[in-house]
Formats: C-alpha cells, structure tokens, sequence
C-alpha cells in the first residue's frame, strides 16, 4: 500500500494520541458530607469539579482513535497494489498502414501481449486494450495486407505509455516498455526524439517488416532529416489502383447535391498540385458525407471514403472511396470549356494526380539506425521512482474508509450518550442513598 499525502497519517497519529491522553484525565465531583453547623444551607447543585489521573472509558476512547485514524488514512489517500509486479511490462504494438506483414506482426507480438500488464495499439492514435488484447492481435494478423489504415506516430503511442506507467509503478522495481513496430520514416515527428528523453530507461524494440513501396510508385525527393536512412528518401502513394474517376455532373454518384445557387471560387487542390481557374461549383457533399475538417472517413458512407481534393475555403472538391476491386474516384471540379486552360501545365498536373493510387502519401523506408539506437537506448530498464506518479484525487480506498469512519462516528455517538445517560443515573442513585442516611 502506498500513500499519496503521508503527512495526513502523522497529523492523524498525533491526534489520536492526544485523545488517549485525555482519557487519563477524568473529571469528576468532589465526595459531599453532610454537616450539622449546614443543614439549613439551601440545596444547590454541585459546582466544583477535580481532575484525576485515572483511565476512563476505554470503549469510548477506542471509538475515538479508530475515527482519527480512519479519517486520517482516507486523507493521506492510500493506493493499494495487490497484484503489482516487480518489473510490469507495457507492450506497444504498431497496427498502422506500415505493416506489412499483419501475421508476422501477431506472430511477434504475442509473446510480449501475453503477461503484459497493459497493451498499447496504435496507428494515428493509441489506445490502450483493456482486455482481449491477444484476441485482437489474433483478428489483425488474419487480414491480408490492409493498406487503408492510418499512418502510425511514434509519439502518440509513447505518450499514452508513459501515462500508463504512472499508474503502474507504485509496487514496481522497474517497468519494461516493448515497442513492436517496422519502424518507418512517417511515423517519427519533430517531437519524437523530445518525447523518448522522458522515459527514464532503455526501450526494448521489436522490428518487423514493413510496406515495401513499388518502384513505379517511388518518387526520390530531398531530405534532410536526420533520422532518414540515406540523403534521399522515397514517397509513395499507398493504396489501391483507380478503377474510375466519376463526375458530379454525371449523377451516377450519390456523394454530391446540386447547390441551389451555384457560386464561384478560384482554385482547387488536390495534393500538391494546385489549380487556380474561375470555377463555377455546381455540386455539394452529400448530406452525411465530408462533415468532418480532417480528411478522415467522412459520416454516412458504407465504405471508406476520403477528401481527395478541396476548394481553396476548405469544402471537399473530391472524395475517392476504396473497394475491394480499387478505388474509385469522384470528382466535383467542372472541367473548363473556354480558353487555355486544360493546356496550361498545373491542369495537366492535377490530372496525373487523379491516376495516382487512393491513399495519402506515404514515406515507408526505414527509420536510421543512429535514430534506432537513440530511440532505444542501451541502458537498464527506466526505474519505477524515476516515473511520474499518477495524481488520482480519489482513490478506490478512500470512499470505503470514509463510510467506514461515518459508521464509527455514530457508534461513538451512541456509547457517549448512553455512557452519559449511565453516570447520570449513577448520580442520582448516589443522591438519594445520602439522602436515605442524613
């Protein structure tokens, strides 16, 4: 057990033993005797009171300290550990579209998923399994390649494990972090390499095989990143071939609405290619469809659908949807029908984009080795005390040890009064017996 302000529990020890105390200080009455030279004095009460060193009351005494203490303890906020380990393990499992291999990925995994003391998924967000984490490691590594899933970042997933082993280190001598991965170029950010100074010791890491990019899918850019493999790097379009591209204007697509009043914008991009003409936009998204800023799977289609293209406010301008066959690409962007326009080299460019495989493009070669062993580090496990604790404002003890205190507070009661009520009887039994022998 571990208290997260110990200062309540001195603060209630203290108490208590000023209670016991106080229990070795009695008051009572003086002894009265009748005399002769007095018996015409008025009878009054009793004023005059003495203290004695004499232990009274101990149930009552023992009611009092059980409530400081209770109280105490609830204060000092007490976490309890009965299944901690001395080295929990969190394991990471990279479930993004750089996998390439979903059932060499489970293969791997699993002997770190099984025993683990939390399971982290991740892609462009990380979610840690609260149960059946093998069952789903089971289900991803049954699919084929899935190539329309979300790119992986690093550093989501090392966050949401550094929260995790706050929870986990009370009870623990070290925590053991295990990152399964491929490793690749677009799942490290400009914050990764900030983000794995945090964790206090070396992080084991498991590779496995990523997304190969086809050589006619490869285009060579600059780069100078340091954590890329060579001084050019590769960028590919991940997804399916397009089947089709289809026009608004042909109604066989039930993603867009004709606008009631058709209004005028001045360009369109589709990914780098950017195309600056006075269009006139007839069509709309759907009701349902494209809601969403991000270029995420919009709402109210039965399939994955994508932003291809936007106006230059930001409204779709292209969705593609991926199938089981292909992809399938429809367009809202009227094609202009005066001038030079479909001559002139960024409409060409825009056009090529509509023929280059559904997806976002992705950067899949391996991250550098210097960034590998930086990432993981060659140190010993990250020490359980070098972790930040995890604030909990109320812990799962203190309510029971609060209605516990709440119960003894009205025993306490009870005794007090029915102690008060025995001594007053005593007393008057006292009074008439002397009354009795005057």
């Amino acid at each position: 057990m571990t208290f997260l302000a110990p200062v309540f529990l001195v603060a209630a020890g203290i108490a208590a033993a000023g209670v016991v105390a106080l229990h070795f200080l009695s008051t009572r009455e003086p002894d009265t005797e009748l005399l002769p030279t007095v018996r015409f004095v008025p009878k009054v009460p009793v004023q005059a009171t003495t203290i004695t060193l004499r232990f009274s009351d101990p149930w009552l005494m023992a009611l009092r300290v059980l409530l400081i203490l209770l109280l105490g303890t609830a204060a000092a906020r007490p976490l309890i550990h009965p299944f901690a380990e001395p080295v929990p393990r969190i394991a990471v499992v990279d479930v993004s579209r750089a996998v390439g291999s979903p059932a060499e990925l489970a293969d791997s995994a699993r002997g770190y998923v099984e025993g683990a003391a939390a399971v982290v998924f991740f892609n462009d967000e990380a979610r840690e399994m609260e149960e059946g984490a093998a069952d789903s490691l089971d289900v991803f590594g049954g699919r084929a390649r899935w190539d329309r899933t979300a790119r992986g970042s690093l550093s989501t997933a090392l966050i949401t494990a550094m929260r995790i082993a706050s929870g986990l280190r009370d009870g623990a001598d070290s925590l053991q972090l295990v990152v399964i991965s491929p490793f690749v170029q677009e799942e490290r950010d400009a914050a990764t390499a900030e983000i794995r100074a945090l964790w206090p010791g070396r992080i084991d890491v498991v590779r496995v095989a990523g997304t190969m990019p086809a050589a006619s899918e490869t285009t060579a850019t600059t780069d100078s990143d340091p954590g890329a493999a060579a001084p050019s790097t590769s960028q590919t379009r991940q997804g399916r071939t397009v089947e089709r591209v289809e026009w608004a204007d042909s109604g066989a697509t039930e993603l867009w609405a004709e606008r009631e009043t058709p209004d005028t914008i001045g360009a369109v991009r589709a990914n780098d290619a950017v195309m600056i003409y006075p269009f006139v936009r007839r069509w709309q998204p759907a009701s349902g469809v494209g809601e969403t800023a991000t270029d995420a799977e919009p709402k109210g289609t039965g399939t994955e659908t994508r932003v291809y293209a936007r106006w230059m406010d930001g409204e779709p301008a292209a969705f593609e949807q991926a199938t089981d066959e292909g992809c399938v690409r429809s367009v809202a962007v009227p094609l202009p029908t005066e001038g030079d326009a479909i001559l002139r080299p960024d409409f060409q460019r825009f056009l090529a984009e509509l023929e280059d495989p559904c997806g976002e493009p992705a950067e899949m070669l391996p991250l550098s080795e210097a960034f590998m062993a930086e990432f993981q580090g060659d140190g010993p496990l990250a020490p359980a005390s070098q972790v930040a604790r995890q604030v909990r404002r109320v812990t799962p003890a203190v309510p029971w040890l609060l209605g516990i205190a709440m119960a003894v507070a009205l025993a306490e009661l009870w005794l007090r009064r029915r102690l008060a009520s025995a001594e007053g009887a005593g007393q008057a039994d006292e009074r008439r017996r002397r009354n009795r022998a005057a």
